[in-house]
C-alpha cells in the first residue's frame, strides 16, 4: 500500500496497561496520520502561487503572463481587415506607402496621417509613422500591425508592475497593478485598433518616466528627459508628464530613495528633465512641422487685455498647435457656448470614468447625437463629473499629508532602534566630498553661464547661440544644472530608512503615496482630452483613457491590497507580506477578497474580449458600434457602407435612412442615401437626396463627385443639367460651382467626373 494512503488504515495494535511492548512491535498509542501527497490541482495552485508571490517581480517575470493575457484578450482574427481610421492611417498614408518620393526620415515633416503641415488636422506623431514605415515592407497585413500593439501593451503592464513593486515592495499588489492595466477593458480600442499605437507608445514613455524616478539624482533627470521626449513624439498627450512626473517624484521619493529622500529637490530634478524635453519637442516641431497658426491666435489681443491673458496667448503662440478641425458631427460640443460645453464635457468625463471601473457597452464611436449638447447646465452627469474632477486631487493631498506623518513616525521609531544598537552616523567620506564639490561647481557654472546668456540676449542680442530662440539657448545649461543638483542630492547625509527590515512596506504610507499619485494622475492626464481647455475633433473616445488608466491601475491595486489586509487581519495574512490572495489566513472572511478580485477582473476580461471581437472585420465593428451606441448617426452610416461593399444594398439603404433620421442636416447622410438608391437603379428617386446633400455641403468635394459619377453611370446626369447649373451659380467659389459644370461639360471625355477628383475607393491606397 502506498505511503500516501496510510492515513486511512486501521490504527495499529497498542499493548494494554499490563502488557509490555515486545521488540518489533509499535510503541503504545496510535501513530499520527501521514498527510496525503498534494493532488495535481494543488501542485498547480502552489506553482502559480510561487511564481507570483515567492520571488520579487522583474520585468521579464511580469511580461510573460501579461503578454499571454493581452494576446488572449485583444488579438484580432488573422483574416481581419483595416477598420475605420486604420484605412486613412496606413492604406491612404502617403508617408507609409512612400508615395511622391518620401524618404524614411520624412516622418518628422508629416502628421500622423502622412499629410504635410498645410493639410494637417493637428496630430504630429512621427514615432508611429517610423514604426509603420519600417514594418510596411515586411507585411501589409492588418494583423501584424495590430499584434505588435498588443505586445507593447503587455510591455507597459510589466513596466507598471515594476513601478508598483518599487514603491510598495508588495509582490501581490505589484502584479495586481500590472493586471489591472493590461486587462482594463476600456483600453480595447487603443490596443486592438492599429491607430492606438500612438497611445500605447505615449504610455510607454510615461511609465518609463515613472521608473526613472528611482535612479540616482545625477541620472534621473536625463532618463526622465528621454522618456518624456519619446512619449511626446509618440503622442502629444504625453505633455501631461511635465507636471505629473515631478508630482510623482515628490510623493514617492521616500519610497524610491528611503535614506536620501530629498523630495523637493528630486521633484525639481524631474521637472528639469520633463520641462527640457517639452521645450525641445516644441521647438523641433515648430521647425520640422511648420503648421499654420489657428485663426483665433492670429487675431491680436485687445489693448486692455489682462496680463494673464497676454501670457496665455504668448504661450499658445509659442506652442504652435496646428489648427484642429471642428466638426459638429464628431463633436457636438464644438458649437456649444462655454458653459454648456463644460457641462457636456463633465458628463463625458463621468461616463468614461465609470467605464474604466465598470465597463458596460464599449464602443469605437460616440458621434452625434450620442453625446449631444446638454439642455441644462446642472444635471446628474455634470455634477458627478465636476465632483470627480475636483475631489481626487484633494484626496491625493490628504493622503500625501497622512503618508508624510506616518513616514516620519516610522523614521523616529527606527532612529530609536538604531540608537539602542549604537549605530555610528555617516561621515564625510572621500566620495561624498567629491560629489558635493563637483555638484556645487556644476551648479554655479550652469547658473552663471545661463544668466549671462539671458543678459546678453536681452541687452545686446548676442550670446553663445544668437540665432536660436531663448528657450533653446537655455536647454544646454539644463544638463549641467541637473547633473550638479543630482550630485548634491546624492551627497546629502543619510537618513534612517523608515522601513528598514520591513518588507513589504506598510500601506499606511507606501500605499497612500501610490494612491495619491494615481488619483491625481487620472484627472490631470485626462484633462487635455476633456474638451474643457480646448475643443477637440472628437467628443469622446475610449483610447483617451490610456494615460489615465496608469493611475487607475495603481488605485485599484492598492485598494485590493488594503481590503485584503483589513479583512484578513495582520496575523491571518502575515501583515500582508505576500498580499493577495494566497495568504495562510484561516479566517473565512479573508476569502471575500479573492472573490471580489475575481469578479472585478472577470468583468474586465470578459468585456475586453467581447469588444476586441468587434474588430474581427469592418462589418462586425460597425455592427457592434451601432448596437452599443444606437444614437450615433455615424455608426449607422458606416455600417451601411460596409453592407454596400458587400453588395447588400437593401440593408445599406435601411441603415442610411436611419443615419439620416438621426442627423437630418448631415450632407453625407443625404448623399450616401441617394447613392444607395442610384446604385439600386432608382436614380430619379435618388436625385432629391443628392440635391439636398449638395446644398448642405457645397464644399464636400468627394461627396459631390460621388453623386455626379453615379448619375452619369445611370444616364441621369444630363436630365438634371439645368438644375445643377442653377445650384452651382448660387454657390460661387465652392466645389459644387466647379465640379457641377465641369462634369456636365466634360462627361464624355472623362467618362463622368474628372478622375483626379473622384473619391478614393474603399480599402484603396493613397491617391497620387
Amino acid at each position: 500500500m502506498s505511503e500516501g494512503s496510510r492515513e486511512h488504515e486501521a490504527p495499529p495494535y497498542a499493548p494494554g496497561p499490563h502488557e509490555v511492548a515486545q521488540p518489533g512491535q509499535p510503541p503504545p498509542g496510535p501513530l499520527p496520520p501521514v498527510p496525503l501527497a498534494p493532488s495535481l490541482p494543488e501542485r498547480v495552485f502552489m506553482a502559480v502561487r510561487g511564481y507570483f508571490l515567492d520571488v520579487d517581480p522583474t520585468f521579464l517575470s511580469a511580461l510573460a503572463p501579461l503578454a499571454l493575457l493581452a494576446i488572449v484578450l485583444f488579438t484580432r482574427a488573422p483574416d481581419t481587415n483595416y477598420i475605420f481610421d486604420e484605412q486613412e492611417a496606413l492604406l491612404a498614408n502617403p508617408y507609409v506607402n512612400a508615395t511622391g518620393g518620401l524618404r524614411f526620415v520624412d516622418a518628422i515633416h508629416r502628421d500622423f496621417w502622412g499629410l504635410p503641415p498645410e493639410r494637417s488636422v493637428g496630430s504630429y506623431r512621427p514615432l508611429p509613422n517610423f514604426l509603420w514605415r519600417a514594418l510596411w515592407g515586411v507585411s501589409k497585413s492588418p494583423f501584424l500591425h495590430h499584434f505588435y500593439n498588443v505586445l507593447l501593451h503587455a510591455v507597459n503592464g510589466a513596466l507598471l508592475t515594476c513601478v508598483a513593486f518599487q514603491w510598495t515592495r508588495r509582490r501581490g499588489a505589484a502584479y495586481l497593478a500590472g493586471l489591472a492595466f493590461v486587462a482594463c477593458a476600456v483600453l480595447t480600442e487603443a490596443v486592438s485598433g492599429i491607430v492606438g499605437i500612438a497611445d500605447v507608445l505615449g504610455g510607454l514613455g510615461a511609465i518609463l518616466g515613472l521608473l526613472a524616478l528611482a535612479l540616482p539624482g545625477w541620472g534621473m533627470p536625463f532618463a526622465v528627459f528621454g522618456a518624456v521626449l519619446f512619449g511626446l513624439f509618440a503622442k502629444e498627450s504625453a505633455l501631461v508628464c511635465v507636471p505629473l512626473l515631478p508630482l510623482a517624484a515628490l510623493a514617492t521619493a521616500p519610497l524610491t530613495h528611503p535614506t536620501r529622500p530629498a523630495r523637493w529637490l528630486r521633484a525639481g530634478l524631474a521637472l528639469l528633465g520633463a520641462g527640457a524635453a517639452f521645450v525641445l519637442y516644441v521647438e523641433l516641431r515648430r521647425r520640422w512641422f511648420p503648421a499654420p497658426t489657428s485663426a483665433e491666435l492670429s487675431e491680436p489681443l485687445p489693448v486692455d487685455a489682462s496680463l494673464a491673458r497676454r501670457v496665455l496667448h504668448a504661450a499658445l503662440l509659442w506652442f504652435h498647435q496646428a489648427p484642429l478641425p471642428k466638426d459638429p458631427l464628431n463633436n457636438p460640443l464644438a458649437e456649444a457656448d462655454t458653459a454648456y460645453r463644460l457641462a457636456g464635457a463633465l458628463r463625458v468625463y463621468w461616463r468614461g470614468l465609470v467605464q474604466v471601473f465598470l465597463p458596460n457597452a464599449l464602443s469605437g464611436d460616440y458621434s452625434y447625437p450620442q453625446e449631444p449638447v446638454p439642455e441644462r447646465l446642472v444635471f446628474p452627469g455634470s455634477v458627478a463629473g465636476g465632483l470627480m474632477m475636483a475631489l481626487p486631487p484633494l484626496a491625493s493631498l490628504w493622503l500625501w499629508i497622512g503618508a508624510l506623518g506616518r513616514e516620519r513616525r516610522a523614521r523616529r521609531t527606527m532612529e530609536g532602534i538604531e540608537e539602542l544598537g549604537v549605530v555610528a552616523p555617516e561621515g564625510w567620506g572621500r566620495r561624498r566630498i567629491v560629489q558635493m564639490t563637483a555638484g556645487a561647481a556644476l551648479l554655479m557654472a550652469a547658473v552663471v553661464l545661463g544668466g549671462m546668456e539671458i543678459v546678453l540676449s536681452r541687452s545686446a542680442g548676442r550670446g553663445l547661440m544668437p540665432s536660436l530662440p531663448l528657450p533653446l539657448r537655455l536647454v544646454p545649461f539644463v544638463g549641467p544644472l541637473a547633473l550638479g543638483l543630482g550630485l548634491v542630492v546624492e551627497a546629502l547625509g543619510k537618513k534612517v530608512s523608515p522601513d528598514a527590515g520591513r518588507v513589504p512596506r506598510p500601506l499606511g504610507y507606501a500605499g497612500a503615496a501610490a494612491v495619491a499619485v494615481g488619483l491625481t494622475w487620472i484627472v490631470v492626464s485626462f484633462f487635455p482630452h476633456s474638451n474643457i481647455p480646448v475643443v477637440l475633433p472628437t467628443v469622446r473616445a475610449e483610447r483617451f483613457w490610456y494615460f489615465p488608466a496608469i493611475g487607475s491601475s495603481l488605485v485599484v491595486a492598492m485598494a485590493f491590497a488594503r481590503l485584503d489586509e483589513a479583512l484578513g487581519g495582520a496575523q491571518a495574512r502575515g501583515a500582508g507580506q505576500w498580499g493577495w490572495p494566497f495568504g495562510p489566513g484561516p479566517l473565512k472572511k479573508a476569502w471575500a477578497v479573492p472573490a471580489v478580485i475575481f469578479l472585478f477582473f472577470g468583468l474586465q476580461c470578459v468585456q475586453a474580449y467581447r469588444h476586441a471581437m468587434d474588430y474581427r472585420s469592418d462589418l462586425a465593428f460597425w455592427d457592434a458600434t451601432r448596437r452599443a451606441v444606437p444614437n450615433s448617426a455615424k455608426a449607422h452610416l458606416n455600417y451601411s457602407v460596409m453592407k454596400g461593399a458587400r453588395n447588400d444594398l437593401p440593408a445599406r439603404l435601411e441603415s442610411s435612412k436611419k443615419a439620416l433620421e438621426l442627423a437630418p442636416e448631415w450632407p453625407m447622410a443625404h448623399v450616401y442615401t441617394g447613392d444607395t438608391l442610384c446604385r439600386m437603379g432608382n436614380a430619379e428617386e435618388a436625385w432629391p437626396y443628392y440635391r439636398e446633400g449638395f446644398t448642405l455641403g457645397p464644399n464636400e468635394m468627394s461627396l459631390i463627385a460621388l453623386g455626379l459619377q453615379c448619375l452619369h453611370d445611370q444616364k441621369q446626369l444630363t436630365v438634371h443639367d439645368a438644375e445643377l447649373r442653377e445650384m452651382a451659380e448660387k454657390q460661387p467659389g465652392t466645389w459644387l460651382a466647379y465640379l457641377g459644370p465641369d462634369t456636365l461639360d466634360n462627361a464624355e471625355k472623362n467618362n463622368g467626373v474628372d478622375p483626379k477628383y473622384r473619391p478614393r475607393g474603399y480599402n484603396e491606397g493613397p491617391k497620387e
